[in-house]
């Protein structure tokens, strides 16, 4: 065998805790993916090149095998939709991206029911899976907390709904989103959504990320009536245990 025909793994620093791994063969790069630790599970993102190619998702089961050598054992890997990777589906993902036009968004601006009001990000709201999502994006996974676009919207001194965004290696990305059940259809949460873009714009940033699962329409709804559109294939999430 050419020595040169081995496919090499090497794990390099990409953001905070992520991990890139570069899958090199004959010294070219065939396939790369972003590796992000969270407590229990490792998520597996960022897969390239996205491609309708069995020696591609090949690549990418080398990567698994890889990562378990370094303990890594309850996997989820988001990627094309067309690929099989085994494991067990967890839903369809949408990517979806906004150009931060100041003039487009502030037009979708609202008041405030009476006794609400915006404030700094402070805590998590919503149900269990809320919660847990929230704590996650606190933790630092996705990047640094962008402060001027991470709010709350309280009322009578408590928080009704709540919007997080990362700098995910150095585009701001929507971590998460909720309002309380009790709150919703109130336009809480496109207000937090219009008031967290003008943020972003105060802030320098042009464009705006984020990934909502294919299945929750009013959340797609909600992203599309200020611009948000989609951007690239729709993914799919598997989880992969050894």
């Amino acid at each position: 065998m050419n020595l040169t025909d081995v496919l090499v793994h090497e794990m390099v620093v990409d953001w905070g805790g992520n991990r890139k791994v570069i899958a090199r063969q004959g010294g070219a790069t065939v396939f790369e993916c972003v590796v992000r630790p969270a407590p229990g599970i490792t998520y597996v993102t960022e897969c390239l090149p996205q491609r309708d190619d069995p020696e591609t998702v090949g690549h990418l089961v080398s990567v698994l095998e890889y990562l378990r050598g370094h303990g890594m054992r309850d996997v989820v890997v988001v990627h094309p939709e067309f690929w099989d990777v085994g494991g067990t589906g967890c839903g369809r993902i949408v990517p979806m991206w906004l150009r931060l036009d100041v003039e487009m968004i502030a037009s979708f601006e609202r008041a405030l029911p009476v006794g609400h009001r915006i404030e700094s990000w402070n805590e998590v709201v919503g149900d269990a899976h809320d919660r847990r999502v929230f704590d996650e994006v606190a933790s630092g996974q996705y990047g640094p907390m962008v402060e001027e676009a991470s709010l709350s919207v309280t009322a009578g001194g408590a928080t009704r709904g709540a919007i997080a965004v990362t700098l995910d290696r150095g585009v701001p990305l929507i971590g998460h989103l909720a309002v309380e059940q009790a709150q919703r259809g109130a336009g809480l949460g496109k207000t937090l959504l219009v008031r967290s873009m003008l943020g972003l714009v105060a802030a320098g940033y042009a464009d705006c990320r984020l990934n909502v699962m294919a299945e929750n329409f009013t959340a797609r709804r909600l992203y599309r009536s200020i611009g948000f559109v989609q951007d690239r294939a729709t993914l799919k999430a598997s989880r992969v245990t050894s």
